[in-house]
């Protein structure tokens, strides 16, 4: 069962705050905290990072409920809906300017601030998992223009790109994936051919294993992947999870250090190249654009790496 989204309440009336709260946990939410004032909200915004903020527009305190969702919206990137007993229309003009997900009228329907929340929370995630796909895109498409260009550089014959070249182009991925490491592998044709790990890019917390002997020519069988090579084969990608897997599998990614990652084929010339690894340092599932990205960063890596 996943982590239940909080929910941090900014209300300075202490009755409805604590009635609120009652509801939340009884429709399956967690309530880290409760505000009385903007002030003490972005206190406690910033010490639970809550997944959404519930907030009344007509908050009697210094900072009103607009400006305290405006700096929720800027500081911390938090989706807020606000709570209003009535409609005032400058009010609501100011509003509109902190892009609210939502608005509930006091008294509020049970039914309806479950709704409005589950909505709130989904428009999020789905917003957070394109502006991740956007920047896995660019940042895999200025390096390989990078690439392409340090290729060509002073017009002289086109050079073979060194580990340094790749960690560049990893780089920049990695970073935008928030991954544990990445790892290339040059691969035999042949059912029992050669996996062989070239480059690799790591997080701090990652250790390197770029000269462990089992990675530098040990055949699909003996590293218990061979299902991986048909599925490769077939241009097909593989998500995996330590915990999920076959036994003659994890040994895999028991040698990597990592506990799960996305795997998918490298082409160069239309013929299987390799393959590379996106990999976490514990257990994650990448969303379905999330790993598209990775197809196409994949698929312009091996067309980069084969303009020779």
């Amino acid at each position: 069962m996943g982590k239940k989204p909080a929910i941090i309440i900014v209300e300075d009336e202490a009755i409805v705050a604590s009635d609120i709260k009652e509801t939340l946990l009884g429709l399956g939410y967690e309530v880290p905290g409760i505000a009385k004032s903007g002030e003490m909200a972005l206190e406690k915004i910033e010490k639970f990072m809550p997944d959404l903020v519930l907030m009344d527009i007509h908050l009697a305190t210094q900072m009103d409920g607009v400006e305290t969702a405006g700096k929720i919206h800027t500081l911390f990137g938090i989706p807020v809906i606000y709570l209003t007993a009535y409609a005032d229309k400058a009010l609501l003009d100011r509003a509109k300017l902190t892009e609210p997900y939502g608005y509930v009228i006091k008294p509020y329907d049970e039914r309806e601030l479950h709704s409005i929340i589950e909505m709130a929370l989904y428009k999020h995630r789905i917003e957070r998992e394109i502006k991740k796909r956007d920047a896995i895109l660019f940042a895999v498409s200025s390096a390989v223009e990078w690439l392409l260009r340090i290729s060509r550089e002073d017009h002289k014959e086109p050079r073979l790109f060194n580990a340094a070249d790749i960690r560049d182009i990893l780089d920049p991925v990695g970073l935008a994936l928030g991954a544990g490491a990445i790892a290339i592998f040059k691969t035999g044709n042949a059912p029992d051919g050669a996996v062989a790990l070239l480059y690799e890019w790591g997080s701090p917390e990652f250790s390197s294993v770029l000269h462990k002997p089992e990675l530098k020519g040990s055949g699909w069988e003996a590293l218990g992947i061979s299902r991986w090579r048909d599925l490769l084969m077939k241009g097909g990608d593989i998500s995996a999870l330590r915990s999920t897997l076959p036994e003659n599998e994890k040994r895999f990614l028991e040698l990597l250090g990592v506990e799960s990652g996305v795997i998918l084929p490298v082409y160069m010339q239309d013929a299987l190249w390799g393959f590379i690894g996106f990999f976490d340092l514990v257990e994650r599932t990448r969303s379905p654009d999330e790993v598209e990205a990775l197809r196409i960063t994949a698929n312009l890596l091996g067309a980069a790496m084969g303009y020779r």
